[in-house]
């Protein structure tokens, strides 16, 4: 087991003892060289891993909203200043801007705090981006995944109707998120093609992947597709994400615990692409 700490450089910077994290499938692209537009590592070797949670041991001179001993979680930033930067979650310590941390629920223990960050604020931000609102109808294309079944519970919450789709062993999983209708359409290829028919006129599509089909659409009937945009900052997501644990409106779904030390294993099972939930990584 190798010790990882990074000495705060920057006044508004954490410093945050990782107690645990979670596998994302970007990660495992990354290393592919699949996502070198979207996330470049800079130099090698590279550390990977997007989410983190643990507790605050040290501050930067300018940060004012965390003290050393909070519980928080983040999702690790991929840039700064304009730079890339290699995220570092698969280890004991890192080194985070402010704005990218929230205070961690106080109902959820260590490994799901670790299982949420990146596809809670997914989940949430593609929703603001399309403003869904009381009485719309939603669906999530994916509701087992960590996203997917984000997505579902805060669309929900939001007040919405929300139909998912999954595979059939999956049903029982995604109908314990309270969602309205599950849908079998696995085998199915266009998902761009596919949802245009079934969207209304002047219906809306956000997108978190680039799938092969979305940059080679054309839209109809005043439909709309977009990608998401993730917002630079995170604390004010995680700060509305904390509310909505806190009072039961989200629940983590995590399914596979392990050691720092298999993360490889981790990695090889979140790249086989059938993950329900989340992945975590526990970190002593």
């Amino acid at each position: 087991m190798f010790r990882y700490l990074w000495y705060c450089s920057s006044h508004c910077t954490s410093t945050t003892w990782c107690i645990s994290s979670s596998e994302f499938s970007s990660d495992f692209k990354g290393m592919k060289g699949y996502l070198q537009n979207q996330f470049p590592i800079p130099s090698f070797p590279a550390l990977t891993g997007f989410d983190v949670a643990g507790v605050v041991v040290a501050v930067g001179d300018g940060v004012t909203r965390l003290q050393v001993g909070n519980a928080v979680w983040a999702s690790l930033p991929t840039q700064q200043g304009g730079k890339p930067l290699v995220m570092g979650a698969y280890a004991q310590y890192a080194v985070i801007p402010e704005a990218k941390v929230g205070l961690a629920p106080s109902n959820l223990n260590p490994l799901e705090l670790a299982s949420m960050p990146v596809v809670a604020i997914t989940g949430l931000q593609a929703l603001q981006s399309l403003g869904v609102k009381q009485g719309d109808k939603v669906l999530v294309v994916g509701g087992s995944g960590g996203t997917g079944s984000c997505a579902i519970q805060i669309a929900k919450r939001l007040g919405a109707h929300v139909t998912t789709t999954c595979s059939k062993k999956n049903m029982d999983f995604c109908k314990a998120t309270d969602v309205d209708g599950v849908y079998d359409c696995i085998g199915e290829t266009g998902i761009c093609s596919k949802s245009n028919k079934v969207l209304k006129d002047g219906g809306k599509f956000v997108s978190i992947a680039a799938w092969a089909d979305f940059f080679q659409h054309k839209w109809e009937r005043g439909v709309s597709g977009t990608m998401l945009q993730m917002d630079s900052t995170n604390a004010k997501t995680l700060e509305t994400l904390q509310d909505m644990f806190e009072n039961g409106e989200i629940k983590a779904a995590t399914t596979k615990v392990f050691k720092l030390e298999n993360i490889v294993d981790a990695l090889k099972e979140g790249a086989k692409g059938h993950t329900v939930g989340k992945i975590v990584i526990e970190i002593d």
